[in-house]
């Protein structure tokens, strides 16, 4: 069955910097819904319909170092270091299933069993390692990464006050707020020349 997809691609301007930067970026917010048919109603905003043929490679370039930063999916809930639970499971397989035809360098995933195990099955299909990172120290990192994996696609897990917190980073500007704690489904891919100048694209995925 030929799947419809609906990309919004709305430009917003960026707040006041944070970091010094020569240009503002450009933040693109798009969703992307699997579904027979799906209708968005927003003002200013242009709709480009495309087939199932769609593929997150579309929006990788290898001028910049590429960046996939989302939360951990669903937990169980019990614990202070909870497992993913069967829903949580199944949105990891559906991340290692959308990123099947992106060539990523590394995995990056915090330090608990919830993002870990939600890094995992991509990084298996990758045959790369689950790299562990501080998520509360996530600006040294950004200078590393920028370096070690330019002109590359990079896959971060972290957590709903974490993603925000790099995103932020690689903009500049202090644009992300904390993601709601009920939303496992935002994905979002950042396109970094060099800190203070990225492009952020929103994505949803999953159910």
């Amino acid at each position: 069955m030929k799947k419809t997809f609906l990309l919004a691609f709305p430009l917003l301007a960026l707040m006041s910097s944070l970091f010094s930067c020569e240009k503002d970026p450009e933040i693109m917010t798009q969703t992307v819904v699997e579904t027979d048919t799906v209708y968005v109603t927003q003002h200013d905003t242009i709709i480009l319909h495309a087939t199932d043929t769609l593929t997150l490679t579309d929006f990788i370039q290898d001028t910049a170092t590429t960046f996939i930063v989302l939360r951990h999916a669903e937990t169980s809930g019990s614990g202070s270091d909870p497992n993913l639970s069967a829903a949580g499971m199944a949105r990891a397989d559906e991340l290692r299933r959308i990123l099947g035809n992106v060539p990523l360098a590394a995995v990056f995933s915090s330090n608990y069993n919830r993002t870990r195990q939600t890094a995992q099955p991509t990084a298996t299909d990758k045959s790369l390692n689950v790299n562990i990172y501080d998520p509360l120290n996530q600006s040294p990192l950004v200078d590393e990464w920028l370096s070690a994996y330019r002109g590359q696609t990079v896959l971060v897990l972290g957590h709903s006050n974490t993603v925000p917190a790099l995103l932020n980073l690689f903009l500049g500007s202090n644009e992300y707020s904390n993601l709601p704690d009920t939303e496992y489904n935002n994905l979002f891919i950042a396109t970094v020349s060099e800190r203070g100048r990225a492009k952020v694209l929103h994505l949803k995925y999953g159910d």
